[in-house]
């Protein structure tokens, strides 16, 4: 039973929601009602003004004055509500740009915050200056020693570019040394070489004159000798 006459207590708002979003909320919820109602008088005026018209073709002029009166008073009522919506919506639009701008200006302290904590833990201009000369100091150091390593290996690069000079000349006088014997080498094989066995050479035919060839024609035949049984 109590809990039948128990008072009932208004819905809170969720934890991420504030006053002020609740209040824009119920600013845009009256300003649906009025266009509503506003529809609502639009189509109650259009409704009178066809009775109106109505009653004019059938001749009776007092009715048609009382429903023309009504046309003209809910004609009116719509133009408030549309300027009564009007300014609801004026309204709303400033108070949501003032969030934007509310917004805005809290993430500009929060990035200032930031940067002022970035800051001390950079310890301020003092202590990047003394950062700085160290840092000077440390790269004078390395360069110093750096400097040292390679002079310790200088003497190793010059007993290597010692020998290497060493080596080039060796390369050079042995390749002085054989183009000399080159020469020398090529005489004697001149000298031992021997000629090769002489070819038979072909003798050309001499011609046979025609004095020769009768000589023979008339020289009578050879007698064959006897040979003994």
């Amino acid at each position: 039973m109590g809990q039948l006459f128990a008072k009932k207590h208004k819905a809170e708002p969720p934890p991420h929601v504030d006053q002020d979003d609740m209040a824009l909320l119920d600013l845009k919820t009256h300003r649906d009602k009025l266009q509503q109602s506003s529809r609502k008088l639009d189509l109650r005026a259009a409704k009178s003004h066809e009775v109106a018209r109505t009653l004019v073709a059938e001749g009776k002029k007092t009715q048609a004055m009382l429903a023309l009166r009504r046309w003209e008073q809910q004609k009116r009522l719509g133009e408030d509500c549309q300027n009564h919506i009007a300014r609801l919506q004026e309204l709303i639009a400033s108070i949501e740009m003032a969030q934007l701008t509310k917004g805005t200006v809290d993430a500009l302290k929060t990035g200032v915050a930031m940067m002022k904590r970035i800051q001390q833990d950079i310890g301020g201009v003092d202590q990047v200056q003394r950062l700085l000369g160290e840092q000077e100091e440390v790269q004078e150091a390395q360069q110093e020693i750096a400097a040292m390593l390679a002079g310790e290996g200088g003497v190793e690069d010059a007993e290597m570019l010692s020998e290497f000079s060493r080596l080039q000349e060796e390369a050079a006088l042995s390749t002085l040394t054989k183009a000399d014997e080159a020469p020398a080498a090529t005489s004697t094989a001149s000298t031992e070489t021997v000629a090769p066995d002489s070819v038979p050479v072909e003798e050309t035919p001499q011609p046979v004159s025609q004095d020769k060839v009768k000589l023979v024609e008339k020289a009578p035949a050879a007698t064959p000798a006897l040979v003994p049984a």
